[in-house]
């Protein structure tokens, strides 16, 4: 069908420029992934004048390998990748996805990292490297997206003092919100690493700063009954507590109003009656829970083959009082009609303190990406395209809020240490800090934008048309330097909080030490931040 339309296309283009003495019409189509690859070698099999763009995302058979806990890229020179792919019985497409990559004029990959697996499984080396970008918003004033943070936090915070209702004996001015999402592939996305590095991280901060609790939230679709009860009833408990506080702190507003009006003080006991206290006492006995807070905010079928519930099991993370890192599994993509969150994905992104995505295999990695234009650090893996791509273009990764772990070139144990030592580090920053990264990490913004990596499209459809139209001059094409993409290590460093001192001999009263405040422009000049 897409070849008999570009095929007429081209013939009515011609007739077109023909008839009104025009320039020869010269095309170039752009194909994406092996699904629509069939449209491109229709096009090359009926000899059509047409510059043709393939670009994989992923290997069809890497994503297979994978998923098969197979030791990918130090043997991907030795796979016999017929024999693989017809084993697990794909062979028909993946002879699309390579006859699709040999015809085209010019073969694109997202990443690197997935050029080199083109390179040994599609038997072609990529001729550019396209990386995936997003439409960035750019926010007028530094400080509006912390207040988006801010606002985006509270409404975690609603969650969690519903979740752990009966059990909050965490402070959320002391709490760090964690995050992974994608699609459930348990090995691929490294939540079997994520959770194993949970537990370390639990028994240092245990060890270390025990007054600091981290909530992981796992946000991977599966099947699911319904909503957990207990969950749900910790949401009723706690809007029921809510609503009662209003009432009873409306009535104290008025009885003191209609005290001073007649100039008499009101006492304490003038102002909260037997009859609120009951009420309040009563909310309170309904809050008391002899279980700990579930792990998940669902009932899963099959719960206990779930790879996800049986790591939280053998790390025995269960929510217990003592334990430091507190875990929810959520097992549903987040949309604002969630009766639980009641926000969605990109708002609950925004609320959160670092995502954590320590993927096997991830060929470019939108989630870490968005994080990063929304100004949130994260967690990526020199086997992502975006870690590739970070370390690459940026000389300091992690002063940005860009921690790349290796599981690459080291063992999984220390990839496993590695990925639970950076948790551990960013745990250890005060407020201040994260507040500095997270500047730096939305500047970070303009390298991802589609206004900077669109160029490596226009190259790639450039390239195509000339091997189509040898006389072909791309007349507007100025490309840009790969060296205006650099990022340079910050000058200023998050500062500690011993050389972080103060302009006063004191604190002053009316300072702030607040996550969320508004930094001014002094402080913003100190940063370093333009």
């Amino acid at each position: 069908m897409i070849a008999e339309f570009l095929e007429e296309f081209r013939n009515r283009a011609l007739e077109y420029s023909s008839n009104h003495e025009l320039q020869t019409p010269r095309i170039v189509a752009h194909f994406h992934e092996w699904q629509a690859g069939v449209g491109l070698i229709a096009l090359r099999t009926r000899h059509v004048e047409i510059a043709t763009v393939f670009t994989t995302h992923a290997t069809l058979l890497g994503r297979y390998l994978c998923a098969g806990n197979t030791d990918f890229y130090n043997n991907l020179d030795k796979f016999a990748v017929d024999e693989e792919a017809g084993k697990r019985q794909i062979y028909h497409r993946y002879c699309i996805e390579r006859a699709a990559t040999h015809l085209s004029h010019v073969f694109t990959t997202v990443s690197e990292i997935t050029g080199y697996e083109a390179e040994h499984l599609l038997k072609r080396k990529p001729d550019i490297i396209t990386p995936n970008g997003l439409n960035v918003k750019k926010f007028s004033a530094i400080h509006e997206f912390q207040n988006l943070h801010a606002v985006a936090k509270e409404k975690i915070n609603e969650f969690v003092r519903g979740h752990f209702y009966g059990h909050m004996d965490f402070d959320l001015d002391k709490t760090l919100y964690f995050f992974i999402a994608g699609r459930y592939e348990f090995g691929n996305k490294g939540a079997d690493i994520f959770i194993e590095s949970l537990a370390r991280l639990n028994a240092m901060l245990k060890h270390e700063k025990p007054d600091t609790t981290v909530v992981a939230f796992l946000i991977f679709p599966t099947k699911v009954n319904n909503f957990n009860v207990d969950s749900l009833r910790g949401h009723a408990v706690i809007k029921q507590l809510r609503d009662t506080i209003n009432n009873v702190q409306n009535s104290i507003g008025k009885r003191m109003f209609d005290s001073c009006v007649k100039g008499h003080i009101p006492s304490p006991d003038e102002l909260l009656t037997k009859d609120d206290l009951v009420k309040i006492k009563r909310c309170m006995f309904a809050m008391q829970r002899d279980s700990m807070p579930p792990v998940t905010t669902h009932n899963i079928v099959d719960d206990w083959n779930d790879p996800v519930l049986s790591a939280i099991r053998r790390c025995n993370l269960f929510n217990s009082v003592h334990d430091r890192v507190k875990m929810v599994f959520h097992p549903e993509f987040l949309t604002s009609t969630n009766p639980l969150f009641g926000i969605d994905y990109e708002e609950f992104v925004r609320g959160c303190h670092l995502g954590v995505f320590p993927s096997y295999y991830e060929p470019w990695g939108y989630t870490p990406a968005e994080c990063t234009v929304m100004g949130i650090p994260s967690i990526t893996t020199n086997l992502s395209g975006f870690g590739c791509f970070m370390n690459e273009h940026i000389c300091d990764p992690k002063s940005y809020g860009i921690y790349i772990v290796d599981r690459r070139y080291i063992g999984l144990e220390n990839s496993v240490q590695q990925l639970s030592g950076f948790m551990m580090e960013f745990s250890r920053l005060n407020r201040r800090q994260r507040i500095i990264q997270r500047n730096r990490t939305e500047r970070l913004s303009d390298l991802l934008d589609w206004r900077t990596l669109g160029i490596y499209y226009r190259q790639a459809r450039v390239k195509a048309l000339q091997a189509v139209y040898p006389d072909y001059v791309d007349e507007g094409s100025l490309y840009s330097s790969r060296s205006t993409l650099n990022f340079s290590r910050p000058f200023s460093e998050p500062p500690s909080p011993t050389s972080s001192r103060h302009t006063t001999p004191a604190p002053s009263v009316h300072g702030s030490d607040d996550e969320d405040s508004v930094d001014d422009e002094k402080e913003l000049k100190e940063l370093g931040i333009k």
